[in-house]
Order: C-alpha cells, then sequence, then structure tokens
C-alpha cells in the first residue's frame, strides 16, 4: 500500500513540476523524498510481506524480532504517508483550479510540504531499519531485487554531484559497479540460466546494493545541514565500499567465470524477440566498456603489461556496443555463425573484465586471461569485417570502403576456430581495392550526376560488398575452402573499373593541375578587415516592401516572413531593414535572435533579452530557469512597440515555444523571419503569406561582382558578365566566385566561366562546385584555417582571438620574426575575408575582427572536406558519438554533444592530437571526464569549455604531456600546482563562475606559455610570490594575461618586470598594507616595451592619486574608477590608439580639458559612467585629431562637450547607449555642425536605450 502510494504520487509530480514550474524547488525535494522513500520501501518489502516465523529453523529470535519491529515501523509508515499525503492528492486533482488561485501558496504548504516533512521525519528510523535489513538479509526474488537496485540507481544520481563538486566521483564509480554486477547477471539469464542457479550472484550483488542504499539515504537526510566534516566523512565511507567491490576476491571471481565458462555455448544469440532482450547485450557491453577504461586509467603492473592489447579491446567493444544498440534489426538478420560469433565474444569479453577485477591474478587465471584476450582480439577483427555492411548506409560509400579496408589490414592473421584465410589472397584483394578509394573520392569531388561517373560509383562499392561477402560465406560455412581462384572474379573486375575510370576521369584534371601550383600572399594587416567584406547585396525593392509592412498596416501584431534558399540574401537583407534608420526610430525595442537547426529556447529568450537590457545580460543570467526568462521578457515588451527579428526558423517549434512570450498588445509591434521553408511560414502565420525573396537579375550579378573585383584590372567584361550570368542569382555563389577571379589571372577566367557553366547541377550543388573551385585554390596554410571553421556550430559568432590562439596551437600560423603570431593569424582571417569565405559579425574598436561567422553552405562544406581529407572528424549528437569506430587515423576530433552524452560515450581515439567539445554551457550538473586524461595522452589541443567539471580542477590534467592549448570550466578556486608539469602548455583558458582563482607558484616554470585567461580573477600568494618570484627569470613569452589581481605599489611592478614581453594585460588592482604606506607612488610599468593593450580597474576611485609610468609605444589602454589625474597628458603616450573611461572620478563636474590633454592618434574614446556635467576645452583646442568614433554609455548628467568634436574632420560614428535624451540631442547637434561646416554627411549618430 506505501509503495504504491510512492509510485502514484511520483506520476503525479511529473505533471505537477511542469505546471507550477516557479515552486520547482519544493517539488524536487519532496520528489527526491520519495525517490529514497521508494527505494526503502522496495528493500524491505520482503520483511514487509513476508515476516520470518519461529517454526524457520534458520531463523534466530533476535531476527524475528528485529523483523518484527521492521514491520511494526513499516506499518506506522504506511498509515503516516497515507494520511499526510490526502492534501498533496488533493492538489493534483485540482490542480488547474488551484493554479489560478490566490491561495497557491496555502495549497503548496499543505500538501508539498507537509508531505516532504513527513518523509523526512521518518529517516533517522528508516537509517536504523537499513541496519535491522542488513542483519537478517535474505535473499528476494529475482525481479524484486532488480526493481529495488534501478531504483537505488536513480537516487544515487540523484546524489552524485554533491560529492563531484569535490573533485572525486566515488558515488559514479560505485553506480557503474553495480550496473555491471546487474547487467551481468541479466546477461547469464541470456545465455540460459535461471535464477536459482546465479543465488551466489545474486547474493553479492544485493549485499552491496543494501549497503550502498543504506549510505545514500543517510547521506541525503543529513546533507541539508551541509557541513564540510560531514561530507568528507561520507567521501570516506562511500570510497571504502568502492574500495571492497574493486577487491573482488579469487573465489568470488572463479563464481563469475564459472558461469562464462559455461554460457559460452552456441545458439544463444540467434533470436532475440523481447524488447528487453535487445537491450540486455548492448548495456552489458557499456558495462564491459566502462571497466576496461578503469583498467586503461588505474591498472596494476598486469594490465600494464597489456597495454597493448586492451586499447584495441577497448576499440572492439565500442563497436559491438554499436552493433548491439544501433543496429540490432540488421544484427537479427544474420547468419546464426555470425551472431553466435557475436555471443561468444561478448562472453569472452566478460572474463576479460572479470579476471581484471581480481587484485592478483594466480598463475592458472592469468593463464584463462591471456587466452580469452586472445581469442577476443581475433574474433573482433572477424566481426568487424562480416558485419560491415550493417553499420553503414549505403549512401556512405566513402565511409563503408574506409572502415573496411582498415579491417581488411587486419584479417590475414585472423586465426578464429575452424576459419581459415589465405593470407596472399586477402593482401592481394586489399590493394586492389585501396587503388580505387581515389577513384571513388574524385567522383563524389565532382558533384556531377553523368550517368557514367554514377554507373562508376556504384560498380566500386559493389565490388566492396561482393569481397564482404566472400569473406562472409567462409566464415559462415557456405564456402567451405579459401581455394586460389576465389578471389580471382573480384581482382579482374577491379581492373575493368580502374580502366574505365581512367578514361572517364581524365578530362577534369587539366584547371586544377595548373592551379595546385600557385599559391596565394595573405592580405597585410592594417588594421581593419578588407573593405570588399562590406559590400553587401542592395535590393531596394524588396527592402522598401519589407520596411513597409514593419512600419505600416495593422495594429495588431504580425508576423512577417522572407523565405528563400540558402545563399539567396535572406539575413543580409532582414539585417538591412533591422538597421534601417526608419525602422530603428519607429520601434521602442529591437532585438535580433539567430535561431539555426539545433537551439535551446532558453538560448533564444537570453539572445533576444540581450539585445533588449544589456549585452551583459546573458552572462549574468544563464542560470535562470526558462520560465523566468519568459516572464521576464514578457515584462520588458509589454506595452512597448517592438521589432524581432528570428533569423533562420526551421521549424514550428521554435514559434510555439516563443510565441507566449510576446505580449499582443495594439501597438504595431512586428516579429520578422527568414526561413528556407515557405510552408513552415504559412503556419506559423497563416493570415500574411511569406515573402518569397528573388534572385538577382544578371545585371545585378554583374554589379555585385564589379564591386567584389573593384581593384582587379584586366579582365574582360564579356567574360566577366558571362560569369556572373552562370552564378544563377545566388549572391552567396557571386562572393565565393570574386574570391576565387581576384586571386588567378584573366587568362584563367575563361576556364572558370566553362566550369561555371554546368546547367545539369541545382542551385545549391552550384553554389558548393564554386566552393570547391576557392577551396582548391587556397594555399595549404589557409586549407587548414578554412576547414577547422567547420569545428564550431552552424551559425555560430566566433570568437576570433579565441580561434587564433587555437589555429597557434595548431601549429597553422608559421613563425615569422618581423610579425607575431597573433598578426599573422590576423592576416590569414583577412585572406578568408577577402575570398568571400568567412564574414564579420563585429569589429574592434579601430578596426580588425572581434567576431565572425560563415554561411551554413560554407560550414556544410567544411565538414564533408575535413572529413574526406581526414582533418578532423566530426561528431553530432548521441548517434554519432555513440557509434563512431575505426578512427586510428583521427588526429583531430570535435564533439557537439551534451555532456551527458560525452560522458557515457566511452570515446576512445588514443592518437588524437586535438579534442574540442561543444555543447550546452547552460548545464547545472557536473560530469566525471577523467578518462579523457587518461586514454587521450597525445593531446596537444583540448577545449572543455562547454563541460561543468565541479569546484577541483582536475590534476590529471598532468598526464597529458604533450598539451599545448587547454580550456577549462568549473568552479575551481585554486589551480594545483602539477599544471607546471604541463612543459609545452602555451595557451590555459580558465573559465568559473564569478570564482577568484588562486594561482599556484610554480605558475614561474612554466616557460613556454603565451596566453593565460582567467574569466574571472586570478591572484597570487603574496608570501609565497615573493619567494617564487626571487628565483623566477620570469615568463618570457607570455603574450596576454586576463586578468590578474594585484596590490598595487611595489610587488606589481615587480611581477611585472616578469613579463618582460607581454603585449596584453588586464589586472584588477586593489589597495594593500603596502599600498597605502606609499599613497603617492608612481608605479613603473614604463620597461615594458611590447605591451601594446592595458586594462586596470580599481574596486573604487580612491580618495588619493595614483600614478602609473607607462610605456610610450601602448595603443589601447582602458581605465575603470581611477582618479581623472590618472588620464594619460599630453606627449605621455603619443601612440594611443583606443582610450575607454569607465567611472572616473572628477574633481567637481567639470573635465576641463583645455592645454592638458592631447591625443595625436587616437581613433575611438569610450566614456563610461561619467559623473560629469560639463566637458569642455579651450576655443581653438584640437585634443582629437584622428578621431574616428566617440562612444558614450550611461552618461547621466552630461551637459556639455568640447567645440573641438564640431571640427574633426575624421569622425565617423558616435554611439549614444542608456543616456537621458538631452545627450543624444546634445550629439546630434555635434553631426549637423559637422555636416554644415564641412559637408561631412557620412558621420552617423546612433542611439539604443536611450532615458526618457
Amino acid at each position: 500500500m506505501a509503495l504504491a502510494f510512492v509510485d502514484k504520487a511520483l506520476e503525479d509530480i511529473e505533471f505537477l513540476g511542469k505546471d507550477l514550474a516557479f515552486v520547482h524547488n519544493p517539488v524536487k525535494e519532496l520528489q527526491t523524498g520519495l525517490r529514497y522513500l521508494r527505494t526503502f520501501l522496495l528493500c524491505a518489502r520482503k520483511w514487509h510481506n513476508d515476516k520470518p516465523s519461529e517454526s524457520d529453523a534458520y531463523t534466530s529470535r533476535s531476527s524475528i524480532s528485529s523483523s518484527c519491529c521492521l514491520g511494526s515501523f513499516l506499518t506506522r509508515l504506511e498509515y503516516a504517508l497515507i494520511e499526510n499525503g490526502k492534501d498533496f492528492h488533493n492538489l493534483c486533482l485540482r490542480e488547474e483550479e488551484i493554479c489560478d488561485s490566490k491561495h497557491l501558496g496555502f495549497y503548496l504548504y499543505t500538501g508539498v510540504f507537509r508531505l516532504t516533512e513527513c518523509i523526512y521525519s521518518y529517516s533517522q528510523e528508516i537509517n536504523e531499519s537499513y541496519i535491522t535489513l542488513s542483519d537478517c538479509c535474505t535473499l528476494q526474488s529475482r525481479d524484486h531485487s532488480m526493481e529495488f537496485i534501478d531504483s537505488l540507481l536513480v537516487n544515487m544520481a540523484d546524489i552524485r554531484d554533491d560529492f563531484f563538486y569535490k573533485g572525486l566521483d566515488p558515488i559514479g564509480e560505485l553506480k557503474e559497479k553495480l550496473v555491471f554486477f546487474k547487467n551481468f547477471i541479466r546477461f547469464a539469464e541470456l545465455r540460459g540460466f535461471e535464477p536459482w542457479q546465479l543465488q551466489d550472484l545474486f547474493t553479492h550483488l544485493q549485499v552491496l546494493a543494501l549497503s550502498a542504499a543504506r549510505l545514500c539515504h543517510e547521506w541525503t537526510f543529513l546533507s541539508y545541514n551541509y557541513d564540510i566534516e560531514l561530507c568528507d566523512e561520507f567521501q570516506l565511507r562511500f570510497s571504502q565500499l568502492l574500495q571492497k567491490i574493486k577487491l573482488v576476491d579469487p573465489e568470488t571471481c572463479k563464481t563469475y567465470v564459472h558461469v562464462l565458462r559455461v554460457s559460452n555455448l552456441p545458439g544463444s544469440l540467434q533470436v532475440l524477440t523481447q524488447e528487453t532482450d535487445k537491450h540486455v547485450l548492448g548495456e552489458f557491453v557499456d558495462s564491459l566498456l566502462y571497466n576496461i577504461g578503469e583498467a586503461l586509467a588505474y591498472g596494476d603492473s598486469y594490465v600494464v603489461s597489456l597495454q597493448d592489447q586492451l586499447p584495441i579491446l577497448y576499440e572492439g567493444l565500442r563497436f559491438l556496443r554499436t552493433i548491439l544498440t544501433e543496429h540490432l534489426k540488421k544484427i537479427n538478420e544474420l547468419h546464426e555463425k555470425v551472431k553466435d560469433l557475436i555471443g561468444a565474444a561478448v562472453n569472452e569479453a566478460a572474463m576479460v573484465v572479470c579476471l581484471l577485477l581480481v587484485h592478483e591474478l594466480k598463475e592458472g587465471l592469468a593463464k584463462e586471461m591471456n587466452f580469452a584476450l586472445s581469442n577476443l582480439l581475433e574474433k573482433i577483427k572477424l566481426i568487424k569485417i562480416v558485419t560491415s555492411t550493417c553499420i553503414y548506409s549505403r549512401t556512405d560509400e566513402l565511409g563503408f570502403l574506409d572502415f573496411f579496408l582498415e579491417n581488411l589490414k587486419e584479417l590475414p592473421t585472423c586465426k578464429v576456430d575452424s576459419v581459415v584465410l589465405a593470407e596472399d589472397q586477402i593482401q592481394r584483394v586489399k590493394e586492389d581495392l585501396v587503388s580505387l578509394r581515389p577513384l571513388l573520392e574524385s567522383i563524389l569531388d565532382q558533384h556531377n550526376h553523368d550517368g557514367k561517373l554514377q554507373s562508376l560509383r556504384s560498380h566500386i562499392v559493389k565490388v566492396a560488398y561482393k569481397t564482404q561477402f566472400v569473406i562472409l560465406s567462409l566464415v559462415v560455412g557456405d564456402i567451405p575452402d579459401c581455394t586460389p581462384l576465389l578471389f580471382k572474379p573480384i581482382t579482374e573486375e577491379i581492373n575493368l573499373i580502374k580502366m574505365e575510370g581512367l578514361k572517364i576521369l581524365d578530362k577534369h584534371h587539366s584547371f586544377d593541375a595548373r592551379n595546385a601550383t600557385k599559391t596565394s600572399n595573405p592580405l597585410p594587416s592594417q588594421g581593419s578587415t578588407p573593405a570588399i567584406n562590406k559590400i553587401m547585396v542592395t535590393l531596394d525593392d524588396e527592402e522598401n516592401t519589407i520596411i513597409e509592412q514593419l512600419v505600416r498596416g495593422s495594429k495588431q501584431l504580425d508576423i512577417i516572413s522572407v523565405v528563400g534558399m540558402p545563399g539567396l540574401g535572406k539575413t543580409t537583407l532582414a539585417r538591412r531593414v533591422y538597421d534601417n534608420p526608419s525602422v530603428r526610430d519607429f520601434f521602442h525595442m529591437r532585438a535580433w535572435c539567430v535561431v539555426s537547426q539545433v537551439y535551446k529556447k532558453k538560448d533564444l529568450l537570453l539572445q533576444i533579452l540581450g539585445c533588449i537590457i544589456s549585452d551583459e545580460y546573458f552572462k549574468k543570467n544563464e542560470k535562470l530557469e526558462g520560465h523566468e526568462l519568459e516572464e521576464k521578457l514578457k515584462k520588458c515588451l509589454l506595452r512597448r512597440r517592438y521589432l524581432v527579428v528570428l533569423d533562420d526558423v526551421w521549424d514550428i517549434e521554435i514559434w510555439t515555444g516563443l510565441e507566449g512570450s510576446f505580449p499582443k498588445d495594439f501597438n504595431s509591434s512586428r516579429i520578422l523571419l527568414t526561413s528556407r521553408h515557405p510552408d513552415l511560414a504559412k503556419k506559423i502565420n497563416p493570415n500574411r503569406g511569406p515573402h518569397p525573396l528573388r534572385h538577382l537579375t544578371d545585371d545585378e550579378s554583374w554589379d555585385l561582382l564589379q564591386k567584389k573585383l573593384y581593384w582587379k584590372n584586366g579582365y574582360s567584361v564579356d567574360l566577366g558578365r558571362k560569369i556572373a550570368k552562370n552564378c544563377k542569382g545566388l549572391p552567396l555563389t557571386i562572393v565565393i566566385i570574386s574570391g576565387v577571379l581576384a586571386n588567378v589571372e584573366p587568362d584563367d577566367w575563361e576556364e572558370i566561366a566553362g566550369r561555371l557553366s554546368s546547367s545539369a547541377l541545382s542551385v545549391t550543388d552550384h553554389c558548393m562546385h564554386t566552393l570547391e573551385l576557392s577551396y582548391k585554390q587556397l594555399p595549404d596554410y589557409l586549407k587548414s584555417c578554412f576547414l577547422y571553421f567547420g569545428s564550431f556550430p552552424e551559425d555560430a559568432e566566433i570568437d576570433f582571438k579565441f580561434l587564433s590562439w587555437l589555429w597557434i596551437a595548431e601549429g597553422f600560423v608559421k613563425e615569422c620574426e618581423s610579425k607575431s603570431l597573433e598578426d599573422l593569424a590576423n592576416d590569414y582571417m583577412n585572406d578568408l575575408i577577402g575570398r568571400g569565405l568567412i564574414m564579420v559579425s563585429e569589429e574592434r574598436s579601430i578596426g580588425g575582427v572581434k567576431t565572425c561567422r560563415f554561411h551554413d553552405l560554407l560550414h556544410e562544406f567544411c565538414a564533408v572536406k575535413a572529413k574526406k581529407e581526414k582533418f578532423m572528424s566530426i561528431l553530432n549528437g548521441r548517434d554519432e558519438l555513440f557509434t563512431i569506430h575505426g578512427q586510428r587515423d583521427t588526429q583531430r576530433l570535435c564533439v557537439h554533444s551534451n555532456q551527458e552524452h560525452f560522458e557515457k560515450s566511452r570515446l576512445f581515439c588514443p592518437n588524437v592530437r586535438s579534442l574540442l567539445h561543444f555543447g550546452d554551457k547552460d548545464n547545472p550538473h557536473c560530469y566525471h571526464i577523467s578518462f579523457i586524461f587518461h586514454l587521450f595522452k597525445h593531446l596537444k589541443v583540448l577545449n572543455l569549455l562547454y563541460i561543468d567539471l565541479g569546484s577541483t580542477f582536475p590534476s590529471e590534467i598532468a598526464l597529458l604531456a604533450e598539451l599545448r592549448f587547454l580550456t577549462v570550466r568549473g568552479r575551481f578556486d585554486f589551480i594545483p600546482s602539477v599544471v607546471a608539469d604541463l612543459s609545452d602548455l602555451e595557451t590555459l583558458l580558465v573559465y568559473t563562475y564569478g570564482v577568484k582563482v588562486l594561482l599556484p607558484d610554480t605558475i614561474w616554470n612554466m616557460l613556454k606559455l603565451r596566453v593565460l585567461y582567467l574569466s574571472s580573477c586570478g591572484f597570487l600568494d603574496s608570501g609565497v610570490a615573493k619567494d617564487s618570484l626571487k628565483r623566477s627569470s620570469g615568463l618570457l613569452n607570455l603574450d596576454a594575461f586576463r586578468k590578474l589581481e594585484l596590490s598595487f605599489g611595489q610587488s606589481m611592478e615587480n611581477i611585472m618586470r616578469k613579463l618582460p614581453n607581454i603585449r596584453k594585460l588586464k589586472c584588477k588592482l586593489f589597495e594593500s598594507g603596502e599600498s597605502n604606506a606609499d599613497r603617492n607612488r608612481i608605479v613603473a610599468m614604463d620597461f615594458l616595451i611590447r605591451l601594446e593593450s592595458l586594462n586596470l580597474k580599481l574596486p573604487e576611485v580612491p580618495k588619493y592619486h595614483v600614478s602609473f609610468c607607462l610605456p610610450w609605444n601602448l595603443k589601447r589602454l582602458t581605465l575603470s574608477r581611477f582618479h581623472s589625474s590618472i588620464i594619460p597628458r599630453r606627449g605621455e603616450l603619443p601612440n594611443l590608439a583606443v582610450l575607454k573611461l569607465s567611472e572616473i572620478g572628477f574633481d567637481g563636474d567639470i573635465w576641463d580639458m583645455k592645454e592638458k590633454w592631447e591625443f595625436p592618434k587616437l581613433k575611438f574614446l569610450e566614456l563610461r559612467s561619467l559623473r560629469i556635467v560639463r566637458w569642455t576645452d579651450s576655443e581653438g583646442d584640437d585634443h582629437f585629431p584622428c578621431l574616428q568614433k566617440l562612444v558614450f554609455w550611461g552618461c547621466l548628467k552630461l551637459e556639455e562637450v568640447p567645440s573641438c568634436l564640431e571640427d574633426i574632420t575624421n569622425l565617423q560614428m558616435i554611439e549614444v547607449h542608456k543616456c537621458p535624451k538631452s545627450v543624444a540631442n546634445l550629439l546630434l547637434k555635434i553631426k549637423e555642425e559637422q555636416k554644415n561646416n564641412w559637408g561631412n554627411e557620412d558621420l552617423q549618430v546612433l542611439t539604443s536605450k536611450i532615458l526618457e
């Protein structure tokens, strides 16, 4: 009765929690309590339903007494649950009525809270009952045992994070061990064992599970009074229990091995009909994988002796898991002997794992281990060949051929049972098939639908399938012997294919051969992006049509859709409309949101709120729940006329999820969306048909091409027009082909025009064909840089600084004496931009790329090309992550998945040099991925930005001795000293959640370190730091450091002297006893002769003057919360180009520049949160002769600006954000004066979030 009540309550919570999301925590707490209570009731039900009697000869009087007490307690508990659960039950029945009630809090208290308090009040007695259950333990039935263990595993998942934050994962390891023993029993049952035959195994498992259940329950109901000592105590107890499980005694092991010996019989895998059977093998193999991984990572000396075999076994088990979990329907169709082979392989893998669990193998068991391992590896070789057609679709011809050839290499040495393969014949047919691979790849690269090419393609794949079929026939016995003539027909067929292929493809390579020898020089770095990047398609008629629909028409909320094929310019058109002055003036609020195919509703809400509230909103509110963000957005938009752009919408669910956040006020608000799918747009707004974006006309195509090639001379206009026409009105194709034309001689244009003239291709295929031309023309160093873009998520805004560090770590950027590696990377980027392959999303203060992006089609091209050229393997989602295999030659691996799937994938690619993970940063759980540090020991690049590693920086990172680039994220408050063991590390990026990070004193030993980035702040132990500084020669190669917390004064100066070649530095300063003792000290930094960018911030404006002696060549300076006396005076910083002043304190409310300040090369000036009223100068002064951009943020009192602003002819942009309307009007007058006095009609004044 009590168990039935708990099950019903958990079922009710599923919908109650969704509808009452704002009381998530109380409902979650109740759910957790009910889950633990359910585990206890499942464990105790045998003693509740079947109390021992005195007539039982095996039952002691103390057991009877304990059981009676337990039965009495269970009766009281059942009554209390039902009595206290009445209000909760009523809450569920009246859920819809209560949700609208003003008395919701009362109902919640009497329902959820009362039942929760009831469960917690019995926690102590439940703990004592677990002790009783341990003392009088008798076996439950098979089904009851499995149900109890499954419930326990749910509990263990609930509390895992509590301990993982300490940097260890005993709960996760303990859970995996229990799963292994449970799955072992299920596997034995599948192999024909009856439950009574497995009684010893059930006893072993139940004893372990009962101990774990008791510990989990005790921790959960004590941990709400969180105490570090208590946490450490339970950490130790869980670890001790785990150690007991790990040290399996030989006798217990023999029981498991005996089961495996007996079950290793043919015929047990012939039929897997029931749904449960279909998962048993896959789950068991997954458990085996975990244990093999543990052995590889933490194995003893015996395991070390198997270091060559175990990695092969691990990879083989991942393959078995793939076919048993992802391709089970096809496996059921295989020959019985093949299924027997798979079953035998799983059986022997289990035997290997069981023997590995024994702490010390005696001689007999060791021999059995070696024999089982040898047999298993041979079976896996054969299984890979005979099942290869099951795991690859017919459309992935190249993938199938590569996998088949890789495993064919191992086949000649394979000896399994009675199967005998002729080594020389297998080797010969393998070499013949290898010769066909380039032919197949060349056909696929053509993107050509020619009948002869497609027939040749089909013929190549068929001959590979025939080879596989012959080997399969040998294995199953359909062909009795491997005769000398067995593969002769296949060899002859391959020779015919090669002759035919040479004739067909010979004519396709003339242009490619000529251009393969040409090289290109990167565009020089001039601090700004190429001008051709800023040339966009202008379709005035289309633009005016959309603007008319936005600012005219119905007062009701309206949805306008722009639809068209990829590359047509939908995003460009939407962006031009969004930035149009008439649109900006009409709407009170505007927001731009990129959706794409893979999206999260919460991320979309944060994007929109980031535009409406502040750019920092996304960073500061990542932890808010989705429903909270919905309410916040709705309140922000309420009674305001808004425009929200949803770019690249793929399905109706996006709109369904967001619609409720958009108020339907009668004020002409609008939603503008872009999509490839007209039908989708019609579903979203049935009342207004979508606007189909037209293709460019021939004249418009030629006009765009001319603009992209404005600087190119010596070409034929007629030929140019022909090429523009062949682009079929697709702007993206024109942009790409302009990059091709810009880097070849005019003599080659005729050939390019011919390559574009094919009418057999679709418009999209035509664009991909053009991309192929552009790619082949790239020099090798740019090909690598370009393909690397394919690793990032589709439609991602890519931080170029982050990307450039990756390029450098990968070795793509070659050293040059005259330039830094960062400047060279910038040159490479400009070259790609100039070729029309990459778009700039956001520029830096004075030009240069801050963030960039590229088109969906280019993303697809890079992903496909990277795979074909074996440059990088890109895995998207769970399916690809779990089915990757045969990747021995993979150098770079990029994974797009959620963190849980990444952890559970048991990924293993030991030769990988670069591992990049992209996923969801908004995940509250921590994940145990130490397997990476143990199994990927040759890594040079590791990006774990999207995985929360908990509260302790992983010390195992020191195992990756070759690491050059590392990104980690977690709640670390210190970095361990072992990080200095990474002697080759060049880039270290540490992202924390606002937590300050203590840097180790060994940081000064990391001589190759070039970039040290801390998202929050890093600090040094002042006492230790002094000693370390004295002994250290300094970080001579450090180029960029963000951000370091320092006490300004002598210690700051001493640290700076250890960074002699620093170029970019960001520091957070504070006052200490040292700084207070020397208040007017000038801190010398002028010896940092390479320093170009400096950012200094104080917690508050000091009451006394602080002075710095800065290097004369400084180009960028940001100062926050200093006194105005720190602002550089005339002649101090002659090369300063960017100056940002935030919350600067002035003596009074006037900043009078007069003759004190002059910035001869300043191009960018930002004033943020200054409390001045008047900003003045003397008439005729010229303080900013080169100023191009002026930005105001939150200057609430400003009433006067310098008159010299009216005379700066270089001024291009004034931005005003979060300022009163009077400030905006003041600066609009500057625009009028510039126009009247100097004819400067290009000056723009952009305003946002103006305060009324």
